[in-house]
């Protein structure tokens, strides 16, 4: 069942392959199997830049320049995307076992030549580095022209030609007794739950890189990151079964590279290298105002485990459900910082980065189940030390030794102290969906209309009131505290006079509880013209109510999308789709909400 609802949910969203036509042969007393899928697809930008979304320093008014780095990158009416992508699955197998494997190469000649950053923000060394100069443009900076020539490389590197090996395993299944045991051993993915479209419950095994999301023609199998374990299966009895996985390596999510189209972070990911502190009042890299950032503190590989029971409940049409309960190290990241040396130091001698905190215990139960032609299914899970960010301006001001949540005292982080940007809480999580399919309609002359619905809610244990300490959500850029901005107005902004006032932030900031909802309707008419089968596909995404704690982020009140596409598909191996993408809701803390875009993709499976 949930492979199946898996399956109808990519396809309703217009990313499901057309059956590919697989060379089959054998070779040697192997079963040998290769199925190819090729892509070329593009994406423009349809809006007007909003310049709300833009930092007072790079000409528009928001109070941060570390969130705009894509959006000023690209104008209305540009491809921010120009993809060309091929994805092969090779199977070798001999009765009961076999091997598979998986990769994927893309080959975007947009973003393997666009210029994501700006070269006004950075100096070109003399003969001698003293940390400082002029740019080209006659401002100050502190950033050599090195390090805009390293944070494009790697997201050129990343964004625009990259080859992924993806699954790779060994499986097999052999009689045990009475019992049949499966296993896999190998890089692969764990889907388990029952969530459709929303992420972070019981499926927050899956590590998943958001750039191949932005790859227009993108399969789900390309976004979702395999990783290195052991998976087995067995029946108990009849109805009854048991899954065991053990992680050999651990592989982190990727966000969207710094500079990207869809990018809402630029020193946090790739491409990022240096987190600006003036609330957007001055230009990036502005002397003694920018915090470099040091390597990732990754976990350790070993140390993550876990188990599934499944079996039957002869209710509500033979119900199918599930128990799980695993170990984990997080793939979501969370930022924390080493304070600077002295209030007189340099803000250069601080630093920032990424952090994959250890340990989360995740216990959860599903079920999915078929009642008079709906297919219903839901999940609950609760999660234990789940790491969630602190609002990463607490943190900046910490590091510089003003007042902050995480240290009230001024000066009180000085001295290169570490600064943890993060608490553990423990998480509740709930998912409800459902799948109904209608037969052929003679008004709208549909052969099928697919009809699918989730709804999500996130639920924080014992968290602290804003007052106490404030948890990051988007676009919350100024100190959550009206004395610390006074203070920050008046002392590091002193210069600027009424321009270098920072007010205070008012919401926006990550609450206990957040829910929303996602519809998809896609239609089939078969037979078009005698030859051709058209899938038109919309799709709602609303979250209703609160804001979910980054690194989560499942929902951020008021901020609704919706999507459309048509995908025509021809002789079971050529398609063609187009979309179209409109973001919009969450004023302020709704960062694409002026990134509306088209798309265009050609298909063909072989």
């Amino acid at each position: 069942m949930k492979k199946t609802l898996m399956a109808l949910a990519v396809a309703a969203l217009g990313s499901g392959s057309s059956a590919a036509w697989a060379v089959s042969t054998q070779i040697g007393g192997l079963d040998v199997q290769l199925d190819n899928k090729l892509s070329v697809g593009a994406a423009w930008r349809l809006n007007s830049r909003d310049m709300s979304n833009v930092g007072i320093g790079n000409g528009g008014t928001a109070y941060s320049t570390n969130s705009d780095d894509g959006n000023l990158a690209f104008d209305k009416g540009d491809l921010v995307a120009a993809a060309a992508k091929i994805t092969s699955d090779l199977t070798l197998s001999k009765g009961a076992f076999g091997v598979f494997v998986r990769g994927t190469y893309v080959y975007d000649n947009t973003l393997k030549r666009h210029d994501f950053f700006n070269p006004n923000n950075y100096y070109t060394p003399g003969a001698v580095d003293v940390g400082v100069g002029i740019t080209d443009s006659g401002r100050p900076s502190e950033a050599p022209m090195s390090a805009f020539d390293a944070r494009t490389k790697e997201v050129r590197d990343y964004a625009g030609s990259k080859a992924d090996l993806l699954d790779a395993y060994f499986y097999g299944s052999f009689a045990a007794g009475t019992r049949n045991v499966a296993f896999k051993i190998g890089q692969q993915v764990l889907n388990w739950g029952e969530s459709t479209f929303v992420l972070h419950g019981i499926n927050s095994l899956l590590t998943y890189d958001q750039n191949k999301q932005r790859v227009p023609g993108f399969e789900i199998e390309e976004l979702l990151l395999p990783t290195s374990m052991v998976w087995v299966s067995t029946d108990i009895t009849r109805g009854v079964s048991v899954e065991a996985f053990y992680q050999l390596g651990w592989d982190r999510t990727e966000i969207d590279a710094a500079g990207t189209f869809w990018a809402v972070n630029d020193f946090a990911t790739i491409g990022g290298n240096r987190a600006n502190i003036t609330f957007g009042l001055l230009p990036e890299n502005f002397p003694n105002t920018s915090i470099p950032r040091a390597a990732n503190n990754k976990p350790k590989k070993d140390g993550q485990f876990g188990g599934r029971l499944n079996f039957l409940l002869p209710v509500m049409g033979e119900m199918d459900v599930s128990l799980y309960a695993m170990n984990y190290h997080s793939r979501l990241p969370v930022i924390s910082g080493t304070s600077k040396t002295s209030f007189a130091a340099p803000s250069t001698t601080g630093s920032y980065f990424l952090e994959y905190p250890e340990d989360i215990q995740l216990y959860g139960v599903s079920f999915n189940t078929a009642i008079s032609g709906w297919s219903i299914q839901g999940e609950y899970s609760y999660k234990a030390h789940q790491p969630l960010q602190i609002d990463d301006v607490e943190v900046l001001l910490a590091g510089v030794g003003l007042p902050s949540q995480i240290t009230p005292s001024m000066g009180e982080a000085l001295g290169n102290q570490y600064i943890r940007g993060w608490r553990r809480h423990d998480v509740s999580q709930m998912d409800l969906g459902f799948t109904y399919a209608l037969g052929p309609s003679q008004w709208f002359k549909w052969d099928q209309l697919l009809l699918l619905g989730e709804w999500g809610g996130v639920y924080v244990h014992d968290l602290p009131s804003q007052s106490e300490l404030r948890y990051e959500g988007p676009g919350t850029f100024a100190p959550g505290d009206a004395g610390v901005a006074a203070l920050v107005s008046a002392s590091t902004m002193a210069s600027l006079g009424e321009a270098g006032r920072v007010p205070q932030q008012i919401g926006g900031y990550a609450t206990a509880a957040s829910w929303g909802y996602k519809l998809v309707a896609r239609a089939q008419y078969n037979n078009v013209l005698g030859m051709f089968r058209v899938e038109p596909m919309l799709k709602f995404d609303h979250d209703v109510n609160g804001t979910t704690p980054t690194p989560i982020t499942n929902f951020v009140q008021g901020r609704r999308q919706i999507t459309a596409a048509v995908a025509t598909h021809y002789l079971q191996s050529w398609s063609v789709e187009v979309g179209y993408a409109h973001y919009f809701g969450a004023g302020a803390f709704n960062i694409l909400r002026d990134r509306d875009f088209a798309s265009l993709v050609a298909k063909y499976a072989f």
